[in-house]
């Protein structure tokens, strides 16, 4: 079964799924990564004309993009599936171009159509679209999927007991508020704010650099408890909760549907009014209560990918 996977780079999530494929007898997968680097301008000339082919609708990096897929499309040939995660960065005809080469065109849509609307625009270019979002999945018909455990490790020594790390966006006061209610309650966190450029904060740390999906594994690894906010567009269970699964974290999350989930245990994971934050000391202090194998399965890349690709 030839299978080419088109997705971006993920800090390194997407690369998992290629890796158990091709661990498969039969299985031959290649990745295609929407967001591979490539394009340089030519010069400040070439700068100045994407600077104005832009304010006609037309951006050279993102044509650069789709020229790119379709030619590595080309010399990939005829494909068994074809999966993508995020073809709402493509134009119409590289989608084209993309179904051309299969009678298996597979989307996964991880975040919902109300984040990304053009995602509603493209739905008939598939086969089978998947999505993480119930409220996706209630209203269009498409497919429950969730995320992953990607990497597995079950050290119980930690250097703090919180960690958090995410991007600046609507979520930062909130996050600066938890933080604030840790400090006070005299626990220790690691907790991390991504901004491109430095900014005040009171009780988080700001970084200017993306962390790698390596770095990240270390900071969750040092932690007792892994901190996650969602975001208020979305629905679906982020990484971080697939992280705690994986790394026999504790989980605090804003995240009220995680409990409909067979690996819930209160034990394990809370779920926080972002209004009014609690947190007994008994969930911080008790011990991390084991999910049995036969749950976590469902949840391992390498058998969470068998179902959409028919393997045995």
């Amino acid at each position: 079964m030839t299978i080419t996977i088109i997705a971006p780079s993920a800090f390194g999530y997407t690369s998992h799924i290629q890796r158990v494929l091709n661990a498969y007898n039969g299985v031959e997968a290649s990745i295609l990564y929407l967001d591979k680097p490539g394009f340089q301008y030519k010069n400040v000339a070439h700068k100045l004309q994407n600077f104005i082919s832009k304010l006609f609708g037309k951006n050279l990096k993102k044509t650069f993009v789709f020229d790119r897929i379709k030619k590595e499309m080309h010399a990939n040939g005829t494909q068994d599936a074809i999966f993508i995660i995020r073809p709402d960065m493509l134009n119409d005809s590289t989608l084209q171009c993309i179904r051309e080469k299969t009678d298996n065109f597979i989307a996964y849509y991880y975040d919902s159509t109300r984040r990304f609307p053009r995602k509603l625009d493209i739905v008939n270019y598939f086969d089978t679209i998947y999505s993480y979002d119930k409220q996706d999945i209630k209203e269009n018909g498409f497919k429950l999927l969730t995320n992953y455990i990607f990497a597995e490790n079950s050290a119980t020594n930690y250097d703090y007991q919180f960690f958090n790390i995410s991007t600046n966006d609507h979520r930062f006061p909130l996050i600066e508020n938890l933080a604030g209610y840790l400090k006070s309650k005299g626990w220790t966190y690691n907790i991390k704010v991504f901004n491109g450029t430095p900014m005040a904060a009171e009780h988080v740390e700001i970084i200017t650099e993306h962390q790698s999906i390596e770095q990240v594994e270390r900071m969750i690894l040092k932690s007792k408890i892994i901190v996650e906010i969602q975001r208020n567009d979305q629905i679906g269970l982020s990484f971080r909760i697939f992280e705690a699964l994986g790394y026999r974290k504790k989980l605090i999350t804003t995240n009220t549907d995680v409990v409909n989930y067979d690996f819930y245990n209160p034990q394990n994971i809370l779920v926080i009014d972002e209004h009014n934050i609690e947190i007994p000391e008994d969930f911080v202090n008790l011990p991390y209560v084991e999910i049995d194998d036969a749950i976590l399965d469902k949840y391992r890349v390498k058998y969470w990918v068998k179902p959409i690709f028919g393997l045995d």
